[in-house]
């Protein structure tokens, strides 16, 4: 999976939403809850998902371990032993520009979960264009309403 956009709001905004873990939600609706676990030094997240396609649902944990580099990117490695998919890694990557912030999200999962051939990767593929073009809705959505001035 992969997203890139230009958001007209500076880097700082755009990394507050970004980075803030434990509401993960109001970015994906398929995000049911998110916690954060600290341990050792090490930022787990840990998000119940519900994703649905047709009419099959799987019910998800992803916990990944989530590290930084200042505002200009956050990574998760998938935790195996703690979620649904045998290996994994999201990145956001943000880069400020004269017009505001862009925005590079990539992500590749390896489910350890039984996908039923009737849904197939056409279909799996769909679902997450689908999701990620929410996301990104959700994304520009927060950032801005954020940006804005407080009446």
């Amino acid at each position: 999976m992969s997203l890139d956009l230009v958001l007209h709001a500076p880097l700082s905004r755009v990394w507050h939403v970004i980075a803030d873990y434990a509401d993960v939600k109001r970015l994906n609706p398929a995000v049911k809850s998110s916690t954060v676990i600290r341990r050792n030094g090490i930022t787990l997240l840990r998000m119940r998902i519900t994703s649905c396609v047709l009419f099959i649902c799987f019910p998800i944990t992803q916990t990944e371990s989530m590290t930084t580099d200042g505002q200009r990117w956050v990574r998760g490695v998938i935790v195996p032993r703690l979620s649904s998919f045998r290996s994994g890694m999201s990145r956001w990557r943000l880069r400020a520009v004269a017009s505001g912030t862009e925005a590079h999200f990539s992500a590749s999962l390896t489910p350890s979960f039984y996908i039923p051939p009737v849904i197939g990767p056409w279909m799996v593929r769909r679902k997450l264009r689908a999701e990620m073009r929410e996301t990104a809705a959700h994304l520009k959505a927060w950032v801005y309403a954020q940006a804005s001035p407080k009446a």
